[in-house]
């Protein structure tokens, strides 16, 4: 038995007759037949009915079948990995990204560091506008941004990582630790601070504005970690998406309240991943990709 013959076993109960099965492979039907037999004699059993129409499989013969789409799809898999590893152990990765996610891009570097250890990753951190041009010019190979579905460059290639939810941030000390909804007249003497990000003000307005409210923002800045030390420490309110409060350090992330707002998402938000239109995305950025949505999910 060899991987070969287990390819001409599938072709044959994929497609149904010897003819076909030869064409596919450009072989004669009686190499392919004789390929059948020889399996049969191995195995001790008839994994085909013939018949002028064709072939059908047995049920031992649907049972081996399963067991040879098995063992190929695991065969292509190694392949893979191996063209993978062989494709991925140098080379550098430039990235722009908004601040909300830099923890979770280091805490991927460091790990595909690991498994890499010639890669060498360079991280620019800037605003979605920053981080728009600096893939748009070449200035980085791909970057990170939060986004409605809408206006988006076409000069860019966007792909979805994850879709994200509106969310209200308060401490756990707070007197709405316990609420399961807030509405923007019962926070209008608070502290409000906000994450600098266009989806965030977005929703901070029609939510803040929502009962025609006197609410005012006290503060908007980059600085992920000033904002939610004065959830914690000023007892601040913020409204912030999924993959940033995922994103905190655990110190701080133990010590908030989440409170769905998503009801005031006006669009569908996604963070996504920017590469140049048109380019072919390297398994370098691949892979790297796949190991930020393992940290992020």
């Amino acid at each position: 038995m060899n991987i070969i013959q287990l390819q001409y076993l599938v072709d044959v109960a994929e497609l149904g007759t010897f003819t076909e099965a030869a064409k596919k492979n450009l072989m004669t039907v009686p190499a392919i037949s004789i390929s059948i037999s020889q399996l049969e004699e191995e195995l001790e059993v008839s994994l085909f009915t013939r018949s002028r129409k064709g072939v059908t499989p047995t049920n031992e013969g649907k049972k081996v079948i399963q067991y040879a789409i098995s063992i190929l799809k695991t065969i292509d898999k190694m392949k893979n990995d191996i063209s993978i590893s062989r494709n991925t152990n140098q080379g550098s990765i430039s990235i722009a990204t908004i601040p909300g996610i830099v923890p979770k891009i280091i805490n991927t570097t460091l790990d595909y560091q690991k498994r890499y250890p010639y890669i060498n990753v360079q991280i620019v951190e800037g605003d979605t506008a920053t981080v728009l041009n600096h893939v748009k010019n070449g200035v980085v190979d791909m970057g990170f941004v939060t986004f409605s579905t809408t206006n988006h460059d076409s000069a860019i290639s966007w792909q979805p990582i994850i879709k994200d939810e509106a969310i209200l941030v308060v401490s756990k000390s707070s007197a709405f630790r316990f609420h399961q909804s807030i509405s923007s007249n019962e926070i209008k003497d608070e502290t409000i601070v906000l994450y600098n990000d266009p989806y965030i003000k977005l929703i901070a307005e029609k939510f803040l504005l929502d009962d025609q409210s006197s609410n005012k923002v006290s503060l908007i800045s980059n600085n992920v970690d000033a904002i939610f030390q004065m959830v914690v420490k000023a007892n601040a309110i913020t409204i912030a998406t999924d993959y940033i409060v995922n994103s905190l350090p655990s110190h701080i992330k133990d010590e908030v309240i989440t409170i769905s707002i998503n009801e005031y998402a006006i669009q569908s938000n996604f963070l996504w991943r920017l590469t140049r239109q048109n380019e072919k995305v390297s398994t370098i950025l691949e892979q790297f990709t796949e190991h930020l949505l393992s940290q992020l999910t």
